[in-house]
């Protein structure tokens, strides 16, 4: 039966339109998705499986592994994320000794001493004034004339510093002018100019700026540890009567007993509005409710941006500051590989879908099949927020009620699964007539 005979030119060149319009939509997507996993920040799924409502919330939510990304906050599984990324980025840009050791002393705590080499130490400079630090009873540095070199066991107080700066007669002027400093804090001048300092008196001044520098950045690590460990704003103070009364870091919950909060942690309440925010969802019935919840939603949106960022921009911070120490020849092996985690996965399948269906779609080539994987495909970035009622919806300029995009989509598809547009133009067609060349004409006989 001509196929032609039963639909309109002019339906026909409009439903093969459509199907290349989809087809194309979907590739472009696709790779638009593609090029961006060679950038530093390459597509991901997440927020969307993350926002997701309806019936199949949880289903969705959970194919990221994290979905109120609690894991960030997790101190033993950020350490362990960060170890399994360290072993990828130097096996992938097989970095030299020197580029690991650097990278060690980039997330690592200092193993020991901060050390600075120095000529001599200054007469002007006497090692009895040292100052010490209060907890040691031990100089907070210390003069190695055999190694020639200052050594800080620790790190440098800033009142340490200025007292150290204090043992000679220089002043900073910036941008690389010293003078001598005189009485008063006015400069000495000779003939109108300013006096220079003694060449070893400049020599220990800058070396004292340099060892306060080193001694008192903090690696990647322990960054890491102040956000998750240490820093009682973020998570909080307990006071502890067993089994001996002492202050320490953390928050007790509800029903503790003994425990006491001195100070509610930031990560606590981050995690408190997660289970009142699935609280009240699971009970919202009518309109007021859900405007609660979504009072609610909003609350705990900035409460994540709060309490996750600067644990996200610190990784990311240190993932570019690893980047600096690539020599031109390593950018040649290209992005790393992402990390199979759950959420990459999911994202992975939705570029592929979209590649391949796109593909299909667009050359007319298992036209049947693909339009219906297609809809199936989107189908289910429909349901992640469906627009029904009851579902509360993500903010933004779009509202729907029933039917959105993606539905009209999803029933555009499945009429074009229902028509043979891969023979009226694509590779179906060109294959249905070699495939029919060669087989054996029927007769018939009365």
């Amino acid at each position: 039966m001509n196929d032609l005979g039963r639909v309109s030119v002019v339906a026909v060149v409009l439903i093969v339109v459509l199907r290349l319009s989809i087809g194309w939509q979907f590739l472009y997507e696709g790779l638009w998705k593609y090029n961006t996993l060679n950038s530093p920040t390459p597509w991901s799924a997440e927020g969307y499986l993350k926002a997701a409502q309806g019936p199949f919330r949880n289903q969705f939510r959970s194919m990221t592994g994290d979905p109120d990304d609690l894991g960030w906050l997790d101190y033993d599984r950020m350490t362990q994320r960060w170890a399994n990324w360290r072993q990828r980025f130097v096996t992938h840009f097989q970095l030299d000794e020197e580029q690991q050791k650097e990278l060690a002393r980039l997330i690592d705590p200092p193993s020991g001493p901060t050390v600075l080499p120095l000529a001599t130490l200054p007469p002007s400079v006497d090692a009895a004034r040292f100052p010490v630090d209060a907890t040691t009873k031990k100089p907070a540095i210390s003069y190695d004339a055999e190694k020639k070199r200052l050594v800080v066991p620790g790190q440098l107080l800033p009142s340490e510093v200025a007292a150290l700066k204090g043992l000679v007669n220089v002043e900073d002027l910036g941008e690389g002018v010293y003078r001598v400093r005189g009485e008063g804090g006015e400069p000495l001048r000779a003939d109108g100019k300013l006096t220079a300092p003694d060449t070893g008196d400049l020599a220990f001044y800058k070396a004292i700026v340099v060892l306060e520098k080193k001694a008192n950045t903090l690696s990647y690590s322990q960054r890491l540890t102040s956000l998750l460990k240490a820093d009682p704003d973020r998570v909080g103070v307990e006071w502890k009567s067993s089994p001996k009364p002492e202050l320490v870091m953390g928050t007790a919950v509800a029903g503790s007993g003994t425990n006491n909060n001195v100070r509610y942690g930031e990560i606590q309440v981050y995690k408190d509005l997660i289970a009142e925010y699935e609280t009240s969802l699971s009970k919202a019935k009518v309109d007021f409710q859900f405007d609660h919840v979504d009072r609610i939603g909003k609350k705990l949106a900035a409460k994540r941006t709060e309490v996750v960022g600067p644990v996200r921009a610190l990784e990311a911070q240190m993932q570019e500051a690893a980047r600096k120490l690539l020599k031109p020849s390593q950018f040649a092996f290209g992005a790393m590989p992402l990390e199979g985690t759950p959420v990459q996965r999911a994202s992975q399948q939705a570029m592929w879908g979209l590649l391949i269906l796109g593909t299909l779609l667009l050359l007319g080539l298992c036209t049947r099949p693909a339009a219906l994987a297609g809809a199936v495909m989107l189908m289910s970035f429909y349901l992640v927020v469906p627009p029904w009622p009851g579902v509360p919806q993500p903010p933004g300029p779009e509202h729907s009620f029933i039917v959105n995009k993606n539905l009209i989509e999803v029933l555009a598809l499945v009429a074009i699964a229902a028509l043979p547009t891969g023979s009226w133009f694509g590779l179906d067609g060109l294959f249905r007539k070699l495939f029919r060349r060669g087989e054996p004409q029927a007769s018939f006989q009365r």
